[in-house]
């Protein structure tokens, strides 16, 4: 009823044709072959929990915005006097000093003498606002301030990107001041209440196959010892069975000796 037409393939055809597409047949045969089974171990991988870069885990700064006495005086008032004499002075009443304290302030300027403080303690001298110290802790005070408001501000994607700007600009710094001094790099970093997290040479990156097989290894590994832990225990049961046995034998071998004369 149908013509049917059957071509015939001659030996060699077959070898170039398998030949040609082994490249696409290997593969998937191989694949089916090296599929390994993790059901019956009972191995489950969870995917690791998604840490923001501007965590503070993740970021390294363990320390937060320190607390300000809100009745100091602002920045411009105090740059090039000391907070006594401001405070002290008799000709100033206090409801000026009152409006003119951190108190009304806005926060930018509670930031500013935070910063102010946290550089007296690490300037080279007075005059001192170029270092790499000093550019590592203004990077550092701001870079708290925009992890605080982005804790209540989660909307504000600008700021985001600028807080992760930062900590990539600081941890560039940080990375150069271990190079050139690495005892005055362990000094800020106490100083700073940081942890520096250096970026990998290699990223591997976090795959469900890899997982499992290093799950699978691990568990092989423990099975492993513990079969050789109860082979060690059952060992030294037969410990004392053979001291027993051996115990007679030598009793056994010593009368059998003084029976034949070839003992005293």
């Amino acid at each position: 009823m149908y013509n049917r037409i059957f071509t015939v393939v001659k030996p060699s055809k077959v070898d170039a044709i398998v030949h040609k597409h082994s490249s696409l047949i290997l593969p998937k045969v191989l694949a089916i072959v090296q599929t390994r089974t993790y059901k019956e171990f009972n191995i489950e991988w969870v995917p690791p929990p998604k840490v923001s870069c501007l965590d503070p885990s993740k970021s390294g700064d363990r320390g937060a915005m320190p607390k300000l006495d809100l009745s100091r005086p602002q920045f411009k008032f105090s740059r090039y006097k000391s907070e006594a004499q401001f405070t002290d002075r008799e000709d100033i009443s206090s409801d000026v000093k009152k409006i003119t304290s951190l108190e009304f302030a806005p926060l930018s300027k509670q930031v500013q003498v935070i910063k102010h403080d946290v550089l007296g303690n690490i300037q080279r001298h007075t005059f001192d606002c170029a270092s790499l110290e000093s550019a590592i802790a203004c990077l550092t005070i701001k870079i708290r301030n925009q992890q605080r408001h982005t804790k209540t501000c989660k909307r504000d994607v600008m700021s985001r990107v600028i807080c992760k700007e930062n900590i990539d600009r600081r941890n560039s710094l940080l990375k150069h001041l271990r190079k050139i001094d690495y005892k005055r790099f362990e000094w800020l970093l106490e100083k700073l209440d940081l942890v520096y997290h250096p970026h990998p040479e290699t990223i591997v990156p976090v795959t469900r196959k890899g997982s499992i097989m290093k799950l699978t290894t691990i568990y092989c590994e423990r099975m492993r010892n513990e079969r050789l832990e109860a082979y060690k225990e059952e060992l030294e049961k037969e410990k004392i069975k053979f001291a027993k046995e051996k115990a007679e034998l030598e009793k056994w071998i010593e009368e059998e000796e003084k029976q034949l004369g070839l003992r005293k």
